[in-house]
C-alpha cells in the first residue's frame, strides 16, 4: 500500500509539473532548478560510522571536509556521487591501503561534512581542485556518478593525475539534465529554461561539460566501470567516454545497478589492480 501511495503521489507531482510547466514555465523551471541543485543529506549507515572512526577528518578550504586513512607518500582520492558522501566509497580503502597508498575521501560541497546547501558538477570539480592543491598531487583518483563527471572536468581544467577511475559516470551533463527534466515531467519549453538556469548557477554551458570531449586527448590512463543495467546513467555514456579517451579501458558489469556497483568486492579489486598494474583492453566481469 505504501509503495502504491508513493507511486500515485509521484504521478500527481509529474502531472502537476507538466501542467504548470506549460502555464508557468519560468516559475516551474525555477522550482526544478532548486530541486536539482539541492542535495538531500541522508543518515550514515552503521558500517559507514565504523569506517569513519578508522580515519582522520581533514578540514579543507571553503568549508570542505575529507577523511584520510593511512599515511604514505602515494595517495588516492575518492570522490562520491550526488546525495552520497565520502564514507560510501570506503569499500575501496582496505585494499588500497594494502597496496601502499594513503586514501583520502572527499565530501563534496553540500554533502556529508562539507558546508553548503547547493551543489553542481562544476562545484564538485572545484572541490577536487581544492583537495589537489592542499593534499595532492594524487597518484590516482576514483569518481562515482556525478563525482566521476566532476573528476573529468577537474582533470580537463588542469588537475594532474596518472591514473583515473570513473564509475557509473555520465559523459554528457546536458543529457543528465534532460533525463531529470523528463523524469519529473517538464514540458519542452520549461526544460530549456531549466537547463539555462542550471547553467547560470554552474557558470558554464552544459554542452561544454561533455566528459568524452574533455578527456579526448588526455594522456592519463583511465578505467571506466559501468553496469549494463544502470537505470540512472545509460551504459552508452561509458562507451562514449572510452571511445573518445584512447588510454581508457572499459569494464562492464551486469546486475549491480548505479549505486550498488561501488559496494562490490570485485569492483574494489578491479580498481586496486588498475592502480597496481597495467590493464588489458575492454573486458566484462
Amino acid at each position: 500500500m505504501k509503495n502504491l501511495t508513493q507511486k500515485l503521489g509521484f504521478q500527481f507531482f509529474k502531472s502537476k509539473n507538466q501542467l504548470m510547466g506549460t502555464l508557468r514555465p519560468q516559475h516551474t523551471a525555477r522550482m526544478a532548478t532548486a530541486m536539482f541543485l539541492t542535495p538531500k543529506r541522508h543518515p550514515l549507515k552503521s558500517w559507514e560510522n565504523d569506517k569513519e572512526a578508522e580515519g582522520k577528518r581533514i578540514e579543507l578550504e571553503g568549508g570542505l571536509s575529507a577523511i584520510q586513512w593511512g599515511v604514505s607518500p602515494r595517495s588516492v582520492l575518492l570522490v562520491h556521487g550526488w546525495e552520497s558522501r565520502a564514507t560510501q566509497l570506503s569499500g575501496f580503502v582496505d585494499s588500497l591501503l594494502q597496496l601502499g597508498f594513503q586514501v583520502i575521501a572527499l565530501d563534496a560541497p553540500a554533502h556529508g561534512h562539507s558546508a553548503g546547501r547547493r551543489a553542481n558538477p562544476v562545484l564538485f570539480a572545484k572541490a577536487i581542485a581544492a583537495a589537489d592543491r592542499q593534499l595532492g598531487p594524487f597518484d590516482g583518483i576514483v569518481g562515482h556518478s556525478m563525482g566521476g563527471s566532476a573528476v573529468g572536468i577537474a582533470i580537463a581544467d588542469g588537475v594532474k593525475c596518472d591514473k583515473v577511475v570513473l564509475i557509473s559516470s555520465p559523459s554528457s551533463i546536458e543529457s543528465t539534465l534532460k533525463r531529470f527534466a523528463g523524469f519529473i515531467g517538464l514540458p519542452g519549453k520549461c526544460t530549456k529554461l531549466f537547463i539555462q538556469m542550471v547553467e547560470e548557477q554552474a557558470g558554464r554551458p552544459a554542452r561544454d561539460l561533455d566528459i568524452a570531449v574533455k578527456l579526448k586527448d588526455l594522456n592519463s590512463m583511465g578505467l571506466v566501470i559501468h553496469d549494463k543495467s544502470d537505470l540512472e546513467v545509460p551504459f552508452k555514456e561509458a562507451e562514449s567516454i572510452t571511445q573518445s579517451w584512447k588510454r581508457a579501458t572499459l569494464v562492464a558489469t551486469d546486475g549491480f545497478g548505479h549505486r550498488g556497483i561501488v559496494r562490490q568486492p570485485m569492483v574494489w579489486n578491479k580498481v586496486t589492480e588498475f592502480f597496481g598494474e597495467e590493464l588489458s583492453p575492454s573486458i566484462n566481469i
